[in-house]
């Protein structure tokens, strides 16, 4: 096992990681769908909350929401928050 850091990588990578081929990139891909599950669910759940009527449909209030989503998702995950 080496572990480095690819030329290739982009910035939001974390500074080393393991070079273990398709395995390794299968894990990193399940660990941020793991990690990012919680924020999908807040977002899904704020979209049932309109579409039953619990929320006022509104598009200003959807934008705040998602701000508000994002930036949660970017304070928690730091480099494994996906870029919106």
């Amino acid at each position: 096992m080496v572990i480095s850091r690819p030329a290739a990588a982009p910035a939001s990578v974390p500074g080393a990681i393991c070079d273990w081929g398709p395995a390794g990139l299968a894990w990193e891909r399940w660990a941020r769908g793991c990690a990012t599950a919680p924020f999908d669910a807040l977002r899904a759940n704020y979209a049932a909350a309109v579409r039953s009527g619990a929320v006022a449909p509104s598009l200003l209030a959807a934008g705040r929401f998602e701000r508000h989503v994002a930036r949660l998702e970017t304070l928690l995950l730091g480099p494994w928050a996906r870029a919106r």
